[in-house]
């Protein structure tokens, strides 16, 4: 099984909160720093930072934590969104879209009804497209 992994910087908690809503998000798991055993390796760290969490969305598991340093962006990588209806797919984009960026206006393509592409408040990017 291949799990995709995001990373944040110190925000994990806010951004489980933000994919409840606008994707309906299962959380399944969330450990915290403060949970980790004495000698884990996490000391030093802040206590409310995202160790490790596993979310369900649309059906796939998604990790999520928070990040320990730096890492250079992957700009060359998104999730995509399949919606059976123009509805749900016009309610994620704009979700998404609240507090993001709208790289790809939603509108009809030659492979599906209504197509397009947001970079959400966490700098994730998301394809959100219908089935048909």
């Amino acid at each position: 099984m291949l799990v995709p992994n995001i990373h944040f910087p110190g925000n994990c908690d806010e951004a489980i909160i933000f994919y409840k809503e606008a994707l309906g998000a299962r959380v399944k798991e969330i450990n915290y720093v403060r949970d980790a055993p004495p000698d884990s390796g996490m000391e030093g760290l802040p206590p409310n930072f995202v160790m490790h969490s596993e979310l369900s969305i649309l059906g796939t598991i998604i990790f999520m934590s928070d990040g320990v340093e730096k890492r250079p962006t992957c700009d060359n990588f998104s999730y995509g969104l399949l919606y059976d209806s123009a509805e749900e797919v016009t309610s994620v984009f704009n979700k998404l879209s609240d507090g993001g960026k709208v790289i790809a206006p939603l509108a009809k393509q030659f492979w599906a009804s209504l197509y397009g592409v947001v970079e959400d408040r966490f700098g994730v990017h998301w394809q959100v497209t219908t089935t048909n």
